[in-house]
């Protein structure tokens, strides 16, 4: 499996299951797909350590809609790579400045409550859906270049 069918098969559309049946666990894969395509865009190896951060931050600032770029500056209050990502990848819960919810609730994804940003499962999951299309383009276009092939069954 090349590249763009493991965005595709994965991020796009597996994920897309998770988020309707596991919305909590949701978030820690979203955040971590979200590190996983800013290293799809960056010029090195996928598996290069200590880029996280970097990485995590880029792919917000280059893929995602405008709305989220003041919550993707380092040591910002409302910082996504440190509340969200970092949470969930390393103690399986977001930090205190991020509260999660679903849109059947009656929060509003990026909106402030009680001092947290509130971000909703489906709403992410869109975002990063759309980021992970245009990474797809992105390779298809030959603006970046596929980094790995995968030998793995599609299931």
């Amino acid at each position: 499996m090349n590249q763009k069918e493991f965005i595709n098969l994965v991020i796009v559309n597996q994920l897309g299951d998770i988020v309707k049946l596991h919305p909590y666990l949701s978030f820690g894969l979203i955040a971590t797909g979200i590190e996983f395509l800013g290293a799809c865009i960056d010029n090195h190896h996928v598996q290069k350590s200590f880029e996280s951060g970097d990485r995590f931050r880029n792919a917000i600032f280059k893929l995602f809609p405008e709305k989220y770029h003041q919550f993707a500056k380092k040591n910002s209050t409302y910082d996504l790579y440190t509340e969200l990502r970092c949470g969930m990848n390393h103690c399986f819960l977001p930090k205190s400045k991020i509260d999660l919810s679903e849109r059947k609730s009656s929060h509003i994804h990026l909106s402030l409550v009680n001092n947290s940003l509130v971000l909703l499962a489906e709403d992410l999951f869109s975002d990063l859906q759309n980021a992970a299309l245009a990474v797809i383009e992105m390779m298809k276009n030959g603006m970046i270049p596929e980094k790995f092939q995968l030998d793995v069954g599609e299931n």
